[in-house]
């Protein structure tokens, strides 16, 4: 394991019953989400890893990993990421977020300090922990968490030492569709 580097994780969950079809492999402008979301942590990151369905998404490279734990959603994608994962600090995305920039991820890495277990975006208590930064200490707790059927990514990140900052869509320079999910067609 290193201390010092970054693995960008991207979760690229599954069929979407709004969508009607996975998530990650929806286009936009001839670019999957999936590999926006890659696209957009690659700078970042001295490695990539994707949780998801190897046969669906093995197309972006040999860095595609199964989900340990399917069916506990994202909490369980974050724990898979802390298994696989060769650096101790990972830069997680959801990839239904296209519109989340390079100054978040800086902003992340920055803040993801000392003895702090995540550092996640938050605007006014509405948590972002699926464009967050997390430590590999977390993992017993999210563990024990998941074993305990407390899924939630937020109700995890109550039992570790986790600091929020206050990032809010159009505040502050910041894109209003920063945190913004493709849910449905009717989002894109």
């Amino acid at each position: 394991m290193n201390g010092t580097g970054w693995t960008g994780v991207v979760l690229a969950g599954g069929r979407s019953s709004r969508m009607g079809r996975d998530k990650a492999l929806v286009e936009i402008d001839g670019r999957s989400l999936l590999d926006r979301a890659l696209d957009r942590l690659e700078p970042h990151v001295q490695e990539l890893l994707v949780i998801g369905d190897p046969e669906k998404y093995g197309h972006v490279g040999p860095f595609v990993v199964a989900d340990d734990i399917p069916g506990v959603g994202p909490l369980g994608g974050i724990l898979t990421a802390m298994r696989y994962a060769s650096n101790d600090r990972l830069l997680v995305l959801a990839c239904d977020m296209p519109n989340v920039t390079a100054r978040l991820f800086e902003e992340l890495k920055k803040g993801l300090v000392g003895d702090r277990s995540a550092f996640v975006p938050a605007c006014d208590g509405k948590l972002e922990p699926l464009a967050a930064a997390y430590h590999r200490r977390c993992r017993s707790t999210f563990e024990a968490c998941v074993a305990q059927g407390a899924w939630k990514v937020s109700d995890a990140l109550e039992q570790v030492n986790a600091t929020f900052v206050q990032i809010c869509p159009g505040e502050d320079g910041w894109p209003d569709t920063l945190f913004r999910n493709i849910n449905a067609p009717g989002d894109l």
